[in-house]
């Protein structure tokens, strides 16, 4: 589950809460630092920072931290392959350090932030201090709530970079992630091979807009977990939607004029992934040249994919890998 959701089913959820983030991992591991999981008083939980290894120990220690706004530090060593250690042998081979932190008002209330924050499409900076106060900031822009009043400046990332750790500076050991919006992917086209791919980038967190100029095809029948709907003659819609170097594009229209327009507009743009479903030649029929660097096509990694199912699955595994490539830790510093 991706952080923006999680978020949203923290707050709508109501129940007295404890967050779990993994902040540090030595050697191997399922889940590695930045990532988050949801323990409610009610027994539910939501997320998952292992394949089953740690989440009973985890809600055990959560049950004595609701309604209390305490922090407390877990270290989980999953070194051991005999039956002696976590169950019989967890096969990570690695430590694994979890933080939890009970949800009091004043986290809620910062929480409240990160959700606004990242529906408006902005990266937020989470900083916990893991000194004995526990203070914690979630910042965006100039905006910042929490409760640490210390400055600190962050290297420059690249959109979607992953970066999550545990880092000491003055002598201060620190928590610190990028969280980044939910991605966005505009789908043109909305015949019937577009909905699988529609429903599975859905599924791994991408908000899916779907772009067509046949209203009958734009339906929530026929798109169940579109976020939104853009109908109408296509260079109308190009002109409407602000692309950002955070949206990914998918072309799937089937139609030479539809692509021809789309393609002229998007080579203006700053996109994460722009990806064409048709084979090379036919794209540089469309452009009057050779396939751009920046346009995937054709579109979705070489495996072979036959049918809208597994084309679909090939697709998202480009897209994903384009997002996730572009990671070079940054450091933290004190000014």
């Amino acid at each position: 589950m991706s952080i923006p959701n999680l978020v949203d089913k923290l707050i709508e959820n109501g129940e007295a809460a404890v967050l779990a983030i993994v902040i540090h991992v030595e050697g191997s591991a399922y889940r590695k630092e930045g990532a988050w999981m949801v323990f409610f008083e009610d027994g539910s939980r939501i997320g998952l920072l292992s394949g089953g290894c740690l989440e009973y120990d985890l809600q055990c220690r959560s049950k004595e931290m609701f309604h209390t706004g305490e922090v407390m530090i877990c270290d989980f060593d999953l070194r051991a392959e005999d039956d002696l250690g976590w169950g019989r042998g967890a096969g990570c081979n690695g430590i694994v350090t979890v933080m939890l932190r009970a949800v009091d008002d004043v986290f809620k209330k910062s929480l409240l932030f990160l959700q606004e924050r990242l529906k408006q499409g902005h990266p937020v900076h989470y900083l916990q201090s893991l000194e004995s106060d526990f203070e914690f900031r979630l910042q965006s822009g100039l905006e910042r709530h929490g409760t640490l009043m210390k400055t600190y400046s962050m290297d420059k990332i690249k959109p979607f970079q992953h970066t999550a750790g545990r880092e000491w500076t003055n002598d201060e050991s620190f928590y610190h992630q990028w969280i980044w919006p939910a991605p966005s992917v505009y789908l043109f086209g909305a015949g019937a091979d577009a909905r699988p791919f529609a429903a599975l980038a859905s599924s791994v967190g991408y908000d899916v807009h779907v772009c067509d100029w046949r209203e009958a095809n734009c339906t929530a029948e026929n798109f169940p977990a579109a976020a939104s709907f853009h109908v109408g003659p296509i260079q109308e819609l190009l002109d409407r939607i602000t692309f950002t170097e955070l949206d990914s594009v998918v072309i799937m229209t089937h139609d030479f004029q539809a692509d021809r327009q789309i393609l002229l507009t998007l080579q203006k743009e700053k996109l994460l992934y722009a990806g064409l479903l048709g084979s090379v030649k036919r794209t540089e029929r469309l452009l009057g040249r050779d396939k751009p660097e920046w346009l995937h096509s054709p579109i979705g990694l070489s495996i072979g994919a036959d049918g809208p199912e597994e084309i679909a699955v090939s697709v998202i595994a480009e897209m994903i890998a384009t997002r996730k490539r572009r990671a070079v830790c940054p450091s933290l510093a004190s000014i």
